[in-house]
């Protein structure tokens, strides 16, 4: 019974609704404490208490389950299309329904790709991925957040709305 609680715990950590709640309580749980501990080597503790454990897991699902900025910029490009063309549908099916329209940024007439990357990596990754990060020191996925952030501001600052530039 204990793993299908985990499990459901696990899953409702990717509800963003509570994102920032969870960020911040892995902070001020895990990354703070470990950062004073380090210093006298005590950090064994702070890892090993049930209430960080499932910090730690809550951290990692969610960190999986919006990574798509911290993946190399062809499948970070794939994916934000993939999602896009999701919540595209979704409008189109509210509107279509005269249902209120939940996202109205997704709006696949005005909709800008790079500018609602930039916001989704503004608003939820960085913060996120900065303090997993310092927990599980991951280099790599910083450096393709920090270029893909790039690639999208690059695009948004030429006017343009798609995944990609036109050909030259």
């Amino acid at each position: 019974m204990e793993n299908i609680r985990t499990i459901i715990d696990m899953v409702l950590a990717t509800e963003m609704t509570k994102h920032f709640e969870h960020v911040n309580k892995f902070v001020n749980s895990i990354n703070k404490p470990l950062a004073a501990l380090e210093e006298n080597g005590s950090v064994k503790n702070v890892l090993t208490s049930p209430e960080n454990r499932i910090l730690i897991k809550r951290m990692l699902i969610k960190c999986a389950d919006i990574s798509n900025p911290c993946r190399p910029l062809p499948q970070c490009i794939e994916w934000a299309g993939r999602i896009s063309e999701e919540y595209f549908a979704q409008t189109d099916e509210e509107k279509r329904q005269s249902l209120p329209v939940v996202m109205p940024v997704f709006d696949r007439n005005t909709c800008s790709i790079p500018k609602s990357q930039i916001s989704f990596i503004d608003y939820f990754i960085t913060d996120m991925f900065d303090a997993w990060d310092a927990f599980a020191d991951l280099p790599n996925l910083m450096q393709h957040l920090d270029n893909n952030f790039k690639y999208w501001k690059g695009l948004d600052e030429r006017k343009l709305r798609s995944l990609r530039p036109p050909p030259e």
